[in-house]
């Protein structure tokens, strides 16, 4: 791979597979319709939406028009839904291209239909209904009426209905349960009303990893448990999720401190006769999380190893001192991921800087390469600021 950054993300496919068919074994009733929006949670949409569509799954995930464009350029055919409401002038485009799109409103909904008679075509839409959420979905003092009525505009057909949780990933489930009450009221009046719609969906990652059986309707939405991380540390951490991205670089440079000095902007981190220092081209310019500055670790030869001083925006300086007599410039440093016996997992670094494991994955930049796995560590794709996503012969 001659030219290839060294500072890379590997992106284990097997790993996601796996998460997968775990979540298929819970709900085996179910069919899956993962969520690859945000680039597969940093892991690259194109490379993800393939794998998941090998794998076998009913539907793809998507928050926007452009996230679904990208799915049919790389060849992905199978079906895919766009959870957000998009622009009225993005809906013609969608529409031709065969996009399932989500309504929220009875007005919402109507665009949709006039553009579908305008086109000669139908639109495939999936009810978003609010039973708590407070965001996208359908909020109405009689949502069955409002659903009639949706399921009665021209060129329209309602293919799914569902609802999403604020709060699955709470250890207090009671506002989850109250909202599958709401939800499964709903469907059975407009049952009864003849609304049947052939997907029902609402359970996420925190539902499927907590109470699967409850949340599981036709389709269930993993998100980032597919990508092997914990949505929270209070779902249940016995769940055998296995992550599928790793974070490594490699040591650029060695200095051996014969003097007090002090390393990197503000000067945050002294040293002294016999301090050993290495610098790592990995930074906030790459998602590093510049609040990881004199907290961090990272991982070499199996040690860890804290982060000196500030992270930058290209390179983040390492004290190596305690394994000084056996390493050197080249070395790989872990950044996220596992050497020897030691891990740092994305809950870690998700702890340490405050926020949640998906802003760690997705605040990834592109200037990190993203290098896919199969089987035996086999390279089977790349995907690169410069030449974008290329499959490996």
């Amino acid at each position: 791979m001659m030219g290839l950054r060294e500072t890379r993300a590997y992106v284990d496919l097997d790993a996601i597979d796996h998460n997968l068919r775990l979540f298929a074994d819970r709900v085996s009733r179910s069919k899956l319709m993962p969520a690859v929006k945000a680039d597969a949670y940093g892991h690259g949409i194109e490379a993800v939406g393939a794998a998941a569509e090998r794998y076998g799954v009913e539907m793809l995930a998507v928050a926007c028009l452009e996230e679904y464009l990208i799915l049919r350029d790389r060849g992905v055919t199978v079906p895919v839904l766009i959870l957000e409401d998009i622009f009225p002038e993005e809906i013609d485009i969608a529409l031709r291209q065969g996009a399932r799109l989500s309504a929220g409103s009875l007005d919402y909904a109507r665009l949709l239909s006039e553009s579908a008679v305008r086109l000669g075509t139908t639109a495939m839409i999936h009810v978003n209904i609010d039973t708590g959420m407070g965001r996208m979905g359908l909020f109405s003092d009689n949502p069955v009426r409002d659903l009639v009525e949706i399921s009665g505009l021209p060129n329209s057909t309602v293919e799914g209905i569902y609802t999403h949780f604020p709060a699955s990933d709470e250890r207090d489930k009671t506002f989850s349960r109250e909202q599958i009450d709401r939800f499964q009221n709903i469907v059975r009046e407009a049952s009864e009303q003849g609304i049947r719609p052939r997907f029902r969906h609402a359970a996420n990652s925190g539902a499927l990893i907590d109470f699967p059986e409850e949340s599981a309707f036709d389709l269930v939405r993993p998100g980032v448990s597919m990508y092997g991380m914990f949505p929270s540390d209070e779902v249940d951490q016995t769940v055998p999720l296995r992550p599928a991205m790793s974070v490594v670089s490699r040591i650029v440079k060695i200095t051996r401190y014969d003097r007090d000095w002090t390393v990197g902007y503000g000067r945050t981190w002294k040293v002294g006769a016999g301090s050993v220092i290495g610098v790592v081209p990995i930074g906030y310019g790459d998602g590093y999380p510049r609040s990881l500055s004199n907290k961090g670790e990272v991982l070499v030869h199996g040690r860890r190893l804290p982060i000196a001083g500030r992270v930058s925006m290209d390179m983040i300086t390492v004290d190596l001192t305690p394994i000084a007599s056996r390493v050197d410039v080249g070395e790989e440093v872990v950044l996220m991921g596992s050497s020897g016996e030691e891990t740092i997992d994305a809950m870690e670094l998700a702890k340490l800087t405050g926020t949640i494991t998906y802003e760690i994955t997705c605040g990834f930049t592109a200037r990190i390469p993203r290098v896919y796995l199969r089987g035996n560590r086999e390279i089977v794709a790349v995907k690169t600021q410069r030449e974008g996503y290329q499959t490996v012969d």
